[in-house]
């Protein structure tokens, strides 16, 4: 991944960050320059829909922990 590759995944992920995530726990949420593209829990469906309407944009795909989630 190139200068240009990283830029655009801290913008996802810098998005990802600010996200609101209320309503969105334990759902998956697809990110592409900045903006969500697609939420939900069908992360198979959701990824080739993104592929087919995004093909030469490489997104961020995570999954919303539920607000009891403990990260170390």
């Amino acid at each position: 991944m190139g200068d240009r590759g990283f830029k655009r995944m801290t913008k996802n992920f810098k998005a990802f960050v600010k996200l609101n995530k209320t309503g969105l726990q334990n759902k998956y949420v697809i990110i592409v320059d900045g903006k969500i593209i697609i939420q939900g829990e069908d992360i198979e469906n959701m990824l080739e829909k993104v592929k087919l309407e995004y093909p030469e944009k490489m997104p961020l795909v995570a999954k919303v922990p539920d607000a009891r989630m403990l990260v170390l």
